[in-house]
């Protein structure tokens, strides 16, 4: 079973840092024509935009003066870099597909239709659900940890893992709604708070999978588990954003990060005696089976739903039956320390 695993994410591994490198459309002469002219004359063919007007104290070599333009038309998508890439890309899509090709992507991104201004309006909308599904998980486990488990007087509660979990719950929310507001527009700092966050939630899942499965109670030896792994994450997440955005680099690490905690739930829920066990393989399972989305990459239908919006929406179930867990794991715990305080 362990092997199935390796073998699962290291093809998800090599296709999607094949992905990466994938960007046939911004290479098309045609389109690069058209994105050329555009930054010039701000019209996109016989398209057209009113706030596209080159400044009079810009020469016309300057190439980046539409990168000048006030920070309120970036927030709402009314910008001419965005503009012209956004229509240029629909000619060519639109001329490719009088000929008989696919869509192909540009920029390392599928060709996708706008709606309300939001470049990936579905991949939003999951996103979105994610981050509700775990708000209303963590408010449920605090309502169980403080009001149904934790005995009258009593200043701590008895579940040794409570302040872990509440970690948790604030960096998936925290990673959930940058991967929304990324999704609904892709600039340079969304994509680093996006992947930031995400890398910072991955590398703390890591650690409390440990702890966790380890059963690791004593602070001092927490702390020694955490040390190296909080460092690793936040070396990573620096050099990202300070040095390079290597998306190459920080798949592989992301992957095998993944792979780590994954391989340490299944042993654990293999080995453990844990009544809710069953949980934590649907949690496993159709986890490894969801990343199979991210392996078959295909474009967008009607420019809307691709592969990785579908990915986003198989996590929704799935969060809400970690979520589950968690909470059985904590009356499984307060249980067990009732019985020994006995």
């Amino acid at each position: 079973m362990a092997d199935l695993y390796w073998i699962t994410f290291l093809v998800v591994l090599f296709c999607l840092v094949g992905t990466f490198d994938a960007s046939a459309g911004d290479a098309d002469p045609l389109y690069r024509a058209c994105f050329d002219q555009c930054k010039k004359t701000g019209c996109a063919g016989e398209t057209c935009f009113l706030h596209c007007k080159i400044p009079l104290d810009a020469s016309s070599s300057d190439d980046n003066w539409y990168l000048k333009e006030p920070l309120y038309l970036w927030l709402k998508q009314a910008n001419c870099q965005s503009d012209c890439q956004y229509h240029c890309m629909l000619q060519r899509e639109k001329d490719r597909a009088t000929h008989g090709f696919g869509p192909v992507k540009y920029h390392g991104k599928w060709p996708f239709k706008r709606v309300f201004g939001l470049q990936e309006p579905v991949s939003v909308a999951f996103s979105v659900l994610n981050l509700a599904m775990h708000f209303h998980g963590w408010l449920s486990f605090f309502m169980l940890i403080y009001y149904k488990l934790r005995s009258k007087g009593d200043e701590k509660t008895c579940y040794n893992y409570t302040c872990l979990w509440h970690i948790y719950a604030f960096l998936s929310m925290n990673s959930w709604l940058w991967s929304a507001v990324f999704h609904s527009r892709d600039m340079d700092f969304t994509e680093k708070l996006d992947y930031s966050s995400a890398v910072a939630l991955l590398g703390f899942s890591l650690i409390i999978s440990i702890l966790r499965s380890f059963s690791v109670k004593n602070e001092a030896a927490r702390v020694l588990v955490a040390a190296p792994l909080l460092a690793f994450t936040v070396t990573h997440i620096l050099y990202l954003n300070n040095y390079q955005m290597d998306y190459g680099w920080n798949m592989k690490v992301c992957v095998v990060i993944a792979v780590s905690q994954l391989l340490i739930w299944a042993i654990w829920a293999g080995i453990s005696r844990h009544p809710s066990r069953w949980k934590l393989w649907a949690v496993v399972v159709g986890g490894g089976l969801a990343m199979l989305l991210e392996i078959y990459d295909f474009p967008p239908y009607q420019g809307l739903v691709d592969a990785h919006a579908l990915w986003h929406a198989t996590t929704i179930p799935l969060t809400y039956i970690w979520w589950s867990f968690i909470k059985d794991d904590a009356k499984f715990g307060t249980s067990n320390l009732s019985k020994k305080v006995k």
